[in-house]
């Protein structure tokens, strides 16, 4: 155990957080590192993880869009997760899409 870290762990629990603040500071990092020269590539996914029970609040039903065709709707009552990535090019992998050489 490192000296002093339950101390500093006690610190970091009990200090307010602003997760808005944290996220433009953490894509302002991103955005520095990795996408320095080229178009900025952001990809949004949603997910739904299927969740039942009394205790889960922010439960809902939504499309399930793998089971669902045009003439066949299919229901999921659980969480809709968002996702934001950040897609950068990689120099060993000649991709097609947005970074295409």
């Amino acid at each position: 155990m490192i000296p002093g870290s339950a101390r500093t762990t006690a610190q970091m629990n009990r200090a307010r957080w602003s997760s808005l603040h944290a996220s433009r500071v953490l894509l302002g990092l991103l955005v520095t590192t990795f996408v320095p020269t080229v178009p900025l590539v952001l990809g949004l996914d949603d997910t739904i993880e299927r969740r039942t029970g009394v205790k889960i609040s922010a439960k809902g039903i939504y499309r399930d869009p793998v089971r669902s065709s045009h003439g066949h709707f299919v229901k999921a009552s659980g969480l809709r997760w968002l996702s934001l990535m950040l897609l950068t090019p990689v120099p060993w992998h000649n991709a097609s899409g947005p970074y295409r050489s």
